[in-house]
């Protein structure tokens, strides 16, 4: 009887205030590949996606986002892209009470390789990785919208490029991006 009056409550604790909308997006502060010899990546310096927040007791929340940045690479005149998706899912700690409170996070991120255009080799080879991701940062409250700048590094487990390139050609499996996130 206890489980089916937990779901009958449910909906009234996800009111209008314990869940967050809006959209995420930054700049990565290191390449996606690191290249040599005739491999030259070219970087991109722009992250974004959408954004959902579920607000807990205790200052927690679990927050899930959808994040697009394009990854690009030449050798000899030759150019290879796609489109990299992450999907970090993180647990959240605010700290403190007022319009600004610093919080610490954790959990998995989810990446996914796709939309591949080649005009030479195909270095790309691995379309599904996955790891752990940390942030850190501060959301300021204001009325009707919340804006949280962070610093965030994930870890991929799994290069996703060739090795027959002689290592000339890896994927960075550490990212550090600086993201802003617009929540209402």
């Amino acid at each position: 009887m206890k489980p089916l009056w937990l779901l009958v409550l449910l909906p009234a604790g996800l009111a209008a205030d314990a869940v967050s909308v809006g959209v995420r997006g930054g700049v990565p502060l290191r390449n996606a590949l690191d290249a040599e010899g005739r491999f030259k990546s070219v970087p991109r310096r722009h992250t974004f996606g959408p954004t959902v927040e579920v607000h807990l007791p205790a200052g927690l929340s679990i927050s899930a986002d959808a994040l697009f940045r394009r990854v690009q690479v030449e050798t000899g005149g030759q150019t290879s892209s796609a489109n990299s998706w992450d999907f970090p899912v993180m647990l959240r700690k605010r700290f403190g009470f007022g319009p600004a409170r610093p919080f610490l996070g954790g959990g998995l991120v989810f990446n996914h390789l796709g939309g591949l255009v080649t005009q030479g080799p195909r270095e790309f080879v691995r379309s599904t990785t996955n790891g752990l991701v940390f942030g850190a940062g501060v959301e300021l409250r204001a009325p009707k919208v919340r804006i949280s700048p962070e610093l965030r590094y994930s870890h991929r487990n799994n290069d996703r490029l060739l090795s027959a390139v002689g290592g000339l050609l890896r994927s960075n499996r550490d990212q550090i991006d600086f993201l802003v996130g617009l929540t209402f």
